[in-house]
């Protein structure tokens, strides 16, 4: 199958689940600093608001760390969350494989732990004008520093945006002026302090805004990502949410059972299996990987502002997918539907046959490579044994 053909052609390349060297939906100052993790949450309110919690993990030193949020309306409400939100839903919805000999995997992924109080936001009612860049709100929060600006010339906001700290990469001017020809808004943000800090967790940051629909904001990575960027995303509105311009798939279950824990302890990644089903989708797709109503417990983990955002029947997506570069043209939109069935996230695979649990493909072509080794040494050896001549007297 293409799909198992993949999968064999990057064992080599090992990576654990949600890590990525980029900056989803933003773009990374020109320092010395990676984000390697990334998690958006969305509540899609009934009056068309969408309340976006983010949340990324980084490892660097550089104070001078910024990124920039493309939105369809001014930002209001932005405020620091608390990050035991991503914890619980993490854990009720992540994927769950059950194999024939009963074991269980699933791909890691809520390593994330601290907490933060949400504080008071400063705003602007009205914009001010400077240089050509409208400043529409400014404040701190946290460990947070922004502002939200917008302007008809992508120059002057990329001089605005050099000028106050957020520093910007030349090559992010063009995607800028795509947004700015779309009348964007631009929420931007740096972290007050991380200098001395090899590797920090940044707590969620969650904003409000008026838009058609929940957007991952994915054109302004392309300039600072690795090639394929994981992506994990929840939305919690009134019924199920779905992909409005990417595909949608699935990870056969076929697959991860032949593919499956071996009894060697070495395992083929869940990340590989979701980067080749994506890729027989043609590179723009999301995996499902939870659909129902909100499970218990995730509601109490979030502030008062967020639970009052909360529709009084919750239903929760979450999609996943890893996307390359090439596919980064276009933002991730997401519409709500209703009749589709519910996804439950764990994959019972004891019907499949328990040879499947101990297959290692990567074994079998370590084992099929020391063979041919073996054989090559021997037709040497051969090939260099004297030849013995016997005395005459």
């Amino acid at each position: 199958m293409r799909l198992h053909s993949a999968i064999l052609a990057g064992l080599a390349a090992l990576t654990l689940h949600r890590a990525a060297d980029a900056c989803g939906g933003t773009f990374c100052s020109n320092s010395p600093i990676v984000q390697n993790a990334e998690r958006v949450l969305f509540i899609r309110g009934g009056d068309g608001d969408n309340t976006a919690v983010v949340q990324i993990q980084a490892q660097g030193n550089d104070p001078s760390f910024a990124w920039v949020v493309p939105l369809e309306s001014v930002p209001r409400n932005i405020h620091e969350e608390a990050t035991a939100i991503f914890g619980a839903i993490d854990q009720s919805t992540q994927p769950v494989y059950i194999f024939a000999n009963r074991q269980q995997f699933s791909p890691s992924g809520s390593g994330f732990g601290c907490s933060s109080d949400e504080a008071a936001v400063a705003s602007i009612p009205g914009p001010t004008e400077s240089n050509g860049v409208r400043v529409w709100a400014s404040g701190e929060t946290g460990m947070f520093r922004y502002d939200v600006v917008s302007s008809d010339d992508p120059g002057a906001l990329g001089t605005w945006l050099n000028e106050n700290q957020y520093r910007t990469p030349p090559e992010a001017l063009p995607i800028i002026g795509e947004y700015v020809a779309e009348h964007k808004y631009f929420l931007a943000v740096r972290l007050s302090a991380v200098q001395g800090v090899s590797s920090f967790l940044v707590s969620p940051l969650a904003f409000t805004y008026t838009g058609r629909s929940p957007c991952v904001p994915l054109r302004l990575t392309r300039i600072a990502t690795t090639p394929t960027l994981p992506v994990l995303t929840y939305v919690i509105a009134e019924s199920r949410a779905v992909p409005s311009n990417f595909a949608q798939t699935a990870v056969p279950d076929a697959e991860v059972a032949r593919l499956g824990p071996s009894r060697f302890g070495v395992t083929v990644t869940y990340d590989q299996v979701v980067g080749a089903a994506v890729q027989d989708a043609g590179g723009r797709a999301w995996i499902t990987e939870y659909a129902g109503p909100l499970p218990d417990g995730v509601r109490g983990t979030f502030s008062v502002s967020l639970q009052n955002l909360i529709p009084a029947r919750p239903y929760l997506t979450r999609m996943y997918t890893t996307v390359g570069v090439a596919a980064m043209d276009r933002d991730p939109e997401f519409a709500l539907t209703t009749g589709l069935p519910d996804v439950s996230n764990t994959h019972d695979l004891s019907s499949f046959p328990a040879s499947a649990s101990v297959f290692d493909p990567r074994l079998a072509l370590a084992a099929a490579t020391a063979l041919g080794a073996a054989r090559t040494w021997r037709r040497r050896r051969r090939a260099a044994k004297p030849t013995t001549v016997g005395a005459s007297g």
